[in-house]
């Protein structure tokens, strides 16, 4: 029984372009590494351009033990430098981190807004605020004063079903709804992400305008060769 070797189909290589840019001296910030990767034009016919063609490419920045990447497959004629540069600083940090917000669920915030509620409904000021539930009575915000100190160790949204009955005395049976966004306080995460994109967005500009400098000494030059040569 005779066998045939099967000839192996050729490997598919694709070469890019790949940057990389280490950043320092930016306040409060560890070193920040930038790999900046060009996958080169794909093919992406539009109506008026059947043979239009758009650029992709790849961000991942580095810094301390924290990373992050993103990914973008239509960035027109830009590379990713310029691709970054020219977007908002809060387009490229939801693209790195997507859905990040800049508040998150805080249980001081919860007990802080508790507070607020009770000396609200004890002073009579219902009708000026979103409470649902009336006044209280001075023995009645005595006692919630003194069960609101639990609220402190909640350390999620889902926890808060724990305290149901305590949050209803607060807040009516619609609890969730006065305690959304409100009970909330400065995302450190998304505060330091943000100083981080700012930071690269700089670096990448000054890279750029750096590289124009060099390109307009190189036109004059040129032109003053071209002066000499007349």
């Amino acid at each position: 029984m005779t066998t045939q070797n099967q000839v192996a189909a050729p490997l598919q290589v694709e070469r890019s372009t790949v940057t990389k840019l280490v950043i320092t001296g930016a306040p409060r910030l560890d070193p920040i590494t930038v790999f900046l990767e060009d996958f080169g034009r794909r093919d992406c016919p539009i109506e008026s351009d059947p043979n239009y063609q758009t650029a992709q490419g790849k961000i991942t920045i580095n810094c301390w033990d924290n990373s992050w990447n993103a990914y973008w497959g239509g960035m027109g004629p830009r590379t990713v430098a310029e691709f970054v540069t020219n977007c908002g600083w809060d387009y490229v940090l939801n693209c790195l981190d997507h859905g990040i917000s800049p508040t998150v669920f805080s249980g001081e915030a919860l007990h802080t807004l508790a507070k607020k509620c009770i000396v609200q409904r004890r002073r009579q000021q219902t009708g000026r605020h979103d409470w649902e539930l009336g006044e209280l009575s001075k023995d009645e915000a005595r006692e919630l004063w003194h069960d609101i100190d639990s609220l402190r160790s909640i350390e999620s949204p889902n926890e808060c079903w724990y305290q149901s009955r305590l949050l209803t005395e607060l807040f009516g049976e619609e609890w969730h709804y006065p305690l959304d966004g409100k009970a909330v306080e400065e995302n450190h995460k998304f505060t330091y992400l943000r100083r981080v994109v700012e930071a690269v967005q700089q670096a990448l500009r000054q890279e750029q305008q750096a590289g124009m400098t060099v390109v307009n000494a190189h036109d004059l030059v040129t032109r003053d060769k071209k002066l000499d040569q007349v």
